[in-house]
């Protein structure tokens, strides 16, 4: 007796879920979901942080509670991670609010990233999930292409010069085709001759705008550590140099010469 009691209890509540979703449904105008922007967070050797932004908007004359909200991160059709975010708590009537994802690619995630990044010099993603309002979940999907930044050497602007040492500017041009400012919280450059190393140094708290960039960086190098003479010098004065730059785990090397013998002789 007391089983088919309990048996039931639970086809009333069923249907009496089942009806209250079907009458919120019905009574329920769809929350409109609108992809505003991409921008990059942290960016280091260890990890990446992608930060899109959306927009929720209640259509309704009164307040809605937004539960929260699943997505999933796809890379060239390739599912990479999932995630969701805490409550997002009332929406307003007639009111929107704006939700920032804070996606952090790490290890084999980061691997994968930086793989098809260095490959293709883009890769095309998809961010898709749900929005989960009153127990009901409402789609939403966004699909752009995330470009590799290209670096090339701009001028060498000589500074200073002589026998013993040469202070010069290297102009270091970046391009950046993605529609959002990139963070670089550390640039780390060094410069070769051969099997040697020059100078080593890095730059900090840079910032990547949308479009063409220019990084100047200073080095001086000490001639002394090349000749061990004028006479040497004067004999070799073609001095091939090997430009090697980190950004956020992306490495790129340019070759430069300088002829030593036109800027001693000025």
């Amino acid at each position: 007796m007391m089983k088919k009691i309990i048996i039931l209890m639970l086809a009333v509540a069923t249907t009496a879920c089942s009806s209250l979703q079907g009458f919120v449904k019905d009574n329920l105008k769809e929350p409109e979901v609108t992809y505003k922007s991409i921008s990059m967070g942290e960016l280091t050797q260890d990890k990446i942080e992608l930060k899109p932004t959306f927009s929720i908007a209640n259509k309704n004359s009164y307040s809605i509670p937004v539960d929260g909200l699943k997505y999933e991160l796809s890379f060239n059709q390739k599912s990479m991670l999932k995630g969701a975010t805490d409550k997002v708590g009332n929406l307003p009537a007639n009111q929107s609010k704006e939700i920032a994802l804070g996606i952090d690619l790490t290890k084999e995630t980061l691997a994968s990233f930086k793989d098809l990044l260095l490959k293709e010099g883009r890769i095309d993603y998809v961010i898709k999930g749900e929005v989960e309002v009153m127990g009901l979940s409402f789609p939403f999907e966004k699909s752009s292409t995330l470009y590799k930044p290209t670096v090339s050497l701009g001028r060498l602007e000589i500074k200073s010069s002589s026998f013993k040492q040469v202070d010069m500017i290297v102009n270091l041009i970046v391009k950046n085709d993605n529609d959002f400012t990139m963070p670089l919280d550390m640039l780390s450059y060094t410069v070769k001759t051969g099997n040697q190393q020059l100078v080593a140094g890095d730059l900090k708290e840079q910032k990547i705008q949308q479009g063409t960039n220019t990084l100047q960086i200073p080095v001086s190098i000490q001639l002394g550590q090349l000749f061990s003479s004028m006479f040497s010098l004067l004999q070799n004065p073609q001095l091939p140099l090997s430009f090697s730059f980190n950004a956020g785990g992306f490495e790129n090397s340019v070759e430069q010469t300088l002829d030593l013998r036109t800027l001693l002789g000025r």
